[in-house]
């Protein structure tokens, strides 16, 4: 079966209408890709071809694509080959690629913005789209734990750039898949940062933006939510790696779709 077919298979999930609007953006997040062997990644390759043919306006990756990514040492993990060969097919049909970093996944740097010219975002993006202003982040910066922010700000000191400079990226890559084996998502931790993302969606929205899209917390889902001033969209693709969950924004709406 090719990719067209196989996407017409997936199903959507729900609808939620933003007025206005002709984009077609295709979201993606938490892949959390680990190496040729990997059969998310073979998915996500066949995926990108396809989208390759139907050449959707932009992709935005919302972080977490990979199990580890790090641009401070210039390295291109070779595990990786076959995905970044998928983004160039997308550029090359004329894709603009959106990138916000993830927990796994910082520093990008040149290869994505000048191989790939993507548009890359550490934290979080403001952007007009279909004339409404979207609030863009991985979402785990709503994370207002000490010991996670001491961690997160490590990993891109100058401290973390060093020790990237004197171990091999064979023997660094063997010690991010260990830690990532500790670190997974359980099912409860999942739910208190899908609610801590609907209170930060609301204060966003309170402050001016119609949409808020975040991932990190893999469950999928869209939300309108109402507050005191105004009425916006939560919005979550949900995680690649979970059964290859992705959104969807066409013509002013939001369709939460899985690829099969």
């Amino acid at each position: 079966m090719d990719g067209q077919e196989a996407l017409h298979r997936g199903y959507e999930v729900y609808r939620s209408p933003v007025d206005g609007g002709t984009m077609r953006i295709v979201f993606i997040a938490d892949a959390h890709l680990r190496g040729t062997e990997d059969e998310n990644q073979r998915r996500l390759v066949e995926f990108l071809d396809w989208l390759a043919t139907e050449r959707p306006d932009k992709l935005v990756i919302l972080g977490d694509l990979f199990e580890f990514w790090t641009g401070f040492n210039g390295v291109i993990y070779s595990h990786y080959f076959p995905v970044l060969k998928g983004f160039e097919h997308l550029k090359n049909a004329g894709t603009e690629i959106i990138y916000l970093e993830g927990n796994h996944d910082f520093s990008l740097g040149p290869f994505f913005t000048g191989f790939l010219g993507a548009k890359v975002y550490r934290d979080s993006a403001t952007i007009e789209l279909d004339g409404k202003r979207f609030y863009l982040a991985h979402g785990d910066i709503v994370d207002p734990s000490l010991g996670y922010n001491l961690w997160r700000w490590f990993l891109r000191s100058p401290i973390f750039r060093l020790i990237l400079m004197v171990v091999h990226p064979s023997f660094m890559w063997k010690i991010a898949m260990r830690l990532s084996d500790r670190g997974k998502l359980y099912p409860e931790r999942a739910s208190t940062i899908e609610r801590r993302h609907r209170e930060f969606a609301k204060r966003r929205i309170m402050a001016g933006y119609d949409v808020v899209v975040l991932a990190h917390s893999h469950i999928q889902g869209i939300e309108r939510l109402t507050t005191d001033r105004k009425e916006g969209i939560y919005a979550n693709p949900g995680g690649w790696r979970e059964a290859c969950k992705y959104m969807v924004y066409q013509d002013g709406e939001f369709m939460l779709k899985k690829y099969s």
